[in-house]
């Protein structure tokens, strides 16, 4: 039997789950030792595939504008302390910019070169390179960081070890890390895309306890969030409401945003907010009530847990 390729030590035991994708087929397993579930083949398919994928190229040339709770916590959690920080698959920076707003020196690195530009642009970023851990370790040998983040990076990689142990390497004494990643035992209706090979492991508040530890690290806080009930709105809405869209929101951005442009704080972007407002509130009036009957049904279960968020500390000793 194969040893489990995240921690390297424990058995992996074949669970019933697999998932096609491109001629693969793809098998999920369970470590006996750490209980990370993880797919064989076990193989990240590169960045010439996550940039050719629809979900990422939206992402760039649309971003994000506002900090999502995971990086709201992040700063909170540690507040009032500031410092430096290295968001590791920053794509295009808002939890950066976020950060910078609230006292912190920043940097990112994402091989992604489009998220990086639309960082610099959009964000006015600086500090940002296209880069992968190892590359960002050789070209700034002697650099450290009080805070490390991955938001919604494990479950991407196929070399887990090693990249703990260049986020260790980053890290000041005492520093701190924070990570997300989809909740292992979430509903698969919810998180349809949690399948290689986009993503290669699923994690519980065990599994990443035990990893974490391992790595060198003390758990100081851990939490398994819903994402509430707009997140199932969403998920109705793009389901059954594309007859129901009247795509205004898409379209105040096209004549509001001068050749593509967006200016943070400007008038044109406080417009599209109202709008999206707007478009929520239609949301929940026509999907409100199913959202809420279906939330009712899941309250009981772990199913309806979406996202593992933890934020750790260095241990003193590590190396």
């Amino acid at each position: 039997m194969e040893k489990c390729p995240v921690c390297g030590e424990g058995e992996g035991k074949p669970l019933r789950e697999s998932h096609e994708d491109s001629g693969t087929t793809y098998r999920l397993h369970e470590c006996a030792l750490c209980n990370v579930q993880y797919w064989r083949p076990f193989k990240n398919p590169g960045a010439t595939w996550y940039e050719h994928d629809d979900r990422y190229a939206g992402r760039n040339r649309d971003p994000l504008l506002e900090p999502t709770w995971k990086h709201r916590d992040v700063i909170a959690f540690l507040k009032p302390q500031t410092g430096a920080v290295l968001d590791v698959g920053c794509g295009t920076g808002n939890f950066l910019y976020y950060a910078r707003e609230h006292g912190w020196k920043v940097r990112g690195i994402d091989f992604d070169a489009d998220a990086i530009r639309a960082g610099e642009t959009v964000f006015k970023l600086s500090g940002l390179e296209v880069s992968d851990m190892e590359e960002f370790r050789a070209r700034h040998p002697g650099e450290r960081f009080d805070l490390v983040t991955f938001f919604d990076v494990l479950e991407h990689l196929d070399n887990h070890r090693e990249f703990m142990r260049g986020v260790r390497s980053l890290l000041k004494p005492n520093g701190h890390i924070a990570m997300s990643m989809p909740y292992g035992k979430h509903a698969k209706w919810l998180m349809r895309n949690d399948v290689p090979p986009r993503h290669l492991t699923r994690w519980s508040r065990s599994a990443l306890g035990k990893f974490l530890e391992r790595e060198g690290f003390d758990v100081v806080h851990m939490v398994r969030k819903t994402e509430g009930i707009r997140f199932i709105i969403l998920k109705l809405r793009f389901r059954y409401g594309r007859l129901l869209s009247f795509g205004l929101v898409d379209k105040v951005k096209h004549s509001l945003r001068k050749e593509g442009t967006i200016e943070m704080k400007s008038k044109a972007e406080q417009a599209i907010r109202l709008t999206r407002a707007l478009a929520i509130l239609k949301d929940a009036l026509v999907f409100g009530v199913p959202a809420l009957l279906i939330w009712l049904v899941m309250l009981p279960s772990a199913k309806r847990y979406v996202t593992l968020f933890a934020i750790a500390r260095r241990k003193v000793d590590t190396a």
